[in-house]
């Protein structure tokens, strides 16, 4: 079991020093400027304004409430219970590795790295989301925001790709949990629609697919402001 587990170690090491670092500056840019916090507030925003429209007073309050449980779950879960627990350093901290690791403008993280707190919230918030709105596009592109959050940190060296896939199966189960015990308590609060068109106007769920759409123009916005940022960068 022993020899095992530590095969799996350092295959996870071999995996996360493959996607960890490179030579391009505009990459590092891209990377620095994704796994930021301002970056990414008109989405957060946008995500308000979209239920916040789209979900009857009656319910609001229920759906803000599993947002912030999800957030809270994720983190707290991360930080709170499993990192102390575990006590597994990053790969910025691991003595065995740390002279291969490609860091950016010297950012190491914290001192213990499992599981990623990042990719727990990330697929948290993705996936109560793709089952509230019940959109192709938007769940594509929400899935997408959420694996490149993820995959950047490990591309920065502060997880291992191992913390970031514990962390994605832990983000994606709680925000599936959060949303079928609202689900629960709202099940007999559903309208019929019955007009012709209804699904060219709404998504499966009763979202105004204008309001879903707009989000999807902040969120490749900011990719666009973010590549553009980069850019800046290496000039």
């Amino acid at each position: 079991m022993t020899e095992a587990i530590q095969s799996l170690i350092e295959t996870d090491r071999t995996a996360t020093l493959a996607i960890n670092g490179s030579n391009s500056i505009f990459l590092d840019g891209v990377a620095s400027l994704y796994t930021g916090i301002y970056v990414w507030i008109p989405l957060a925003l946008m995500a308000l304004f979209l239920v916040v429209r789209n979900i009857p007073p009656r319910r609001l309050l229920l759906v803000l409430l599993m947002i912030i449980l999800t957030v809270v779950i994720c983190d707290q879960v991360s930080s709170g219970l499993f990192k102390p627990m575990f006590h597994r350093l990053r790969p910025t901290r691991d003595i065995e590795i740390l002279h291969l690791v490609d860091t950016v403008n010297g950012y190491r993280g914290g001192q213990w790295g499992f599981f990623s707190g990042h990719a727990a919230n990330s697929f948290g918030l993705a996936v109560f989301y793709i089952w509230l709105v019940r959109e192709l596009w938007f769940g594509i592109s929400v899935s997408f925001w959420a694996t490149a959050n993820a995959l950047v940190r490990c591309y920065l060296g502060v997880h291992f790709l191992g913390d970031v896939l514990v962390g994605t199966i832990f983000g994606a189960l709680v925000g599936t949990i959060l949303y079928y015990i609202y689900r629960f308590f709202t099940r007999n609060d559903r309208k019929q629609h019955m007009f012709r068109d209804y699904q060219l106007i709404y998504t499966a769920s009763g979202f105004l697919r204008s309001d879903v759409y707009l989000f999807l123009c902040v969120l490749f916005g900011t990719f666009i402001l973010i590549l553009a940022g980069s850019c800046l960068v290496c000039m």
